[in-house]
């Protein structure tokens, strides 16, 4: 009987730590734009998503700022940091507070892309970045940068645009081998993407702050992965080498291969 309870006592814990966690999660992005002057807080829907059009975009939600600065400042930050499918400009804004010689964010609707400019205009005085701009185009067509050291992605879209996408990508490293990553929130094509051969896992980490319980073998994590040629054994980069905890090992294990996990999204 008391192991039974000690469980039905253990779930409820951990209902509690989630819902205080995600209760954060908000204040958050209240705080981050208050500290940032601008407005990129709230689930954006468009007339080019997945629930309003016959689209492979999902609606766009801002990143969480202290998860994504914990991955940034890992890596090399040179060159040009590019987010694909944009939206408000909250992930741009965050790696302009580090210096990337250029910061780029792609977004196909113009709504949320104008959004994005009037915020990076908004907060020139906590700009370290040399030029942050947001274009409005699809992903498909727009031709990734050379000279692309982060590719970053919270999820935006899925299927063929991702494939297409992705294509850019590669066809960039290729045309100027370098060290690049791919930093992929909420990694819904994990697994087509470790199927290419072009990519290696390098790193996982929760994609909020704080962290959801048993974060690791959720939805709810940032895989960073490295560009390599196709097939190509993984090569050393230049990424700051720390002591993982025991869960970012946990998560290492899971999602150096194919995961098989099963995503759902809430709308």
């Amino acid at each position: 009987m008391i192991p039974e309870q000690l469980s039905t006592l253990s779930l409820a814990l951990i209902k509690l730590r989630t819902n205080v966690v995600i209760k954060m999660y908000g204040y958050e992005r209240r705080i981050f734009d208050w500290y940032s002057g601008t407005s990129t807080a709230g689930l954006a829907y468009t007339q080019v998503d997945a629930y309003n059009a016959d689209t492979e975009n999902w609606p766009h939600l801002g990143c969480q700022w202290p998860a994504l600065s914990f991955v940034l400042k890992d890596l090399p930050r040179e060159g040009t940091f590019v987010d694909l499918g944009s939206g408000k400009g909250k992930a741009l804004l965050i790696a302009g507070m580090l210096a990337y010689e250029r910061v780029v964010g792609v977004e196909i609707d113009c709504g949320l892309a104008a959004e994005a400019r009037r915020n990076v205009e908004n907060f020139r005085q906590r700009k370290r970045a040399g030029v942050i701009e947001s274009v409005t185009a699809s992903v498909v067509e727009w031709e990734v940068p050379d000279d692309s050291s982060i590719i970053f992605m919270h999820n935006p879209f899925f299927g063929e645009t991702f494939k297409k996408a992705m294509a850019n990508v590669f066809s960039s490293y290729d045309r100027n081998p370098r060290e690049m990553h791919i930093v992929y929130m909420f990694p819904w094509e994990h697994e087509w993407l470790l199927s290419t051969g072009r990519v290696h896992v390098e790193s996982v980490r929760s994609e909020g702050w704080p962290k959801l319980p048993q974060w690791w073998a959720s939805e709810h994590v940032t895989v960073i992965y490295h560009i390599t040629r196709e097939n190509q054994s993984p090569t050393r980069c230049r990424s700051v080498q720390r002591s993982l905890s025991a869960a970012e090992r946990k998560a290492l294990r899971r999602w150096r291969t194919p995961s098989k996990h099963f995503f759902q999204v809430h709308a």
